[in-house]
């Protein structure tokens, strides 16, 4: 019996021995594991916070190409005011001398009038007292007066000059508005009339308008509204010229106004082609366009969205395919929030 004891006694040691070893080397399989699984834990915050980082930095790429675009926008713009500004003083002074040279021609063509008038009373005075005698001079001026039918000519001169005097004042008002235009940059807000600015914008714009489309206007008496003028000049400007583009052939652009509480609103509308649903999201982001390369920019509607926001107002569209499309600036009445 003790020497079968003696026997078992070492297997049992032994295998103790491996129990202990295989729970020895579980433990540290399991120590492995967990700290495996805190390098995994580890590894994937860290690929979390690469990937963020990753999005911030595209993000500030996006960020900073789309300043560079708006820097080089606003020099742009900067140049084209004094340009315009520039050009509208060189226009000036012509377009004055004109107006006042057709002011002259007018004064001189009523004191021709008067001159024929009486020229005429002395001959037939003259053909009178000559009787039955031959007076061959005035016959002939009777002619000729009938072959270039002299009232007519003389009408005509008339509303010509008249045509002439309105073409100057229209040039003078559309030199007049690009003044007011130019100064895009110029950080001056004061109390302006939208309806003032809106026409302004579709006089600057009429040789786009004239060709595509009637315009029909709903102003509203509304109240001033405290803003840089310049600025909405050109978002009324950039709605105006985009609704022409969007008529193809001729169409219809409403321009509508009026108020809600401490708000006005401003609609431009048009029956053109309208917007593709799928875009609607996009259009206000910056270099995104539908037109064909080297046609657009993409930054129009994005700049006009930047300068509604500078006043603390809201853009919103409105657009059905191939029906038309609605654009509604609201703007605060008492000034610039930001």
């Amino acid at each position: 019996m003790n020497n079968k004891a003696d026997s078992i006694q070492p297997l049992e040691n032994k295998l103790h021995r491996e129990i202990a070893a295989r729970q020895q080397a579980e433990q540290l399989l399991e120590e492995k594991s967990r700290e495996l699984y805190q390098t995994n834990q580890e590894l994937y915050l860290r690929n979390q916070k690469i990937a963020e980082q990753s999005r911030h930095l595209q993000k500030q790429v996006l960020e900073l190409q789309e300043t560079r675009q708006q820097l080089v926008q606003s020099e742009k713009m900067a140049v084209i005011g004094q340009m315009v500004a520039g050009v509208a003083h060189e226009i000036n002074n012509p377009v004055g001398f004109i107006a006042s040279n057709l002011d002259t021609l007018n004064d001189y063509l009523l004191d021709l009038r008067e001159l024929l008038y009486r020229q005429g009373r002395c001959l037939e005075i003259l053909a009178a007292e000559e009787g039955s005698k031959d007076c061959k001079p005035f016959d002939e001026l009777q002619d000729f007066t009938n072959k270039i039918n002299l009232e007519h000519l003389l009408a005509d001169i008339a509303e010509l000059i008249g045509e002439s005097v309105e073409g100057t004042q229209r040039v003078e008002q559309i030199v007049a508005d690009l003044s007011d235009f130019s100064y895009l940059s110029a950080p001056l807000v004061n109390a302006e009339n939208i309806n003032a600015l809106l026409q302004k914008a579709i006089n600057i714009a009429s040789n786009e308008l004239k060709y595509k489309a009637d315009i029909e206007l709903h102003l509203a008496d509304i109240p001033e509204v405290i803003c840089c003028a310049g600025k909405l000049g050109q978002v009324f400007l950039n709605l105006l010229v985009n609704a022409a583009h969007a008529i193809k052939g001729r169409g219809l652009i409403t321009v509508s106004t009026g108020r809600e509480t401490e708000l006005v609103w401003i609609d431009i509308s048009d029956n053109g082609c309208g917007i593709p649903e799928a875009n609607l999201d996009k259009i206000f982001d910056p270099f995104f366009t539908t037109k064909e390369v080297g046609k657009g920019t993409g930054l129009g509607l994005h700049v006009v969205k930047a300068a509604v926001d500078v006043h603390g107002g809201e853009i919103y569209v409105n657009s059905t395919e191939g029906c038309g499309t609605s654009f509604r600036v609201v703007l605060p009445i008492s000034g610039v929030a930001r």
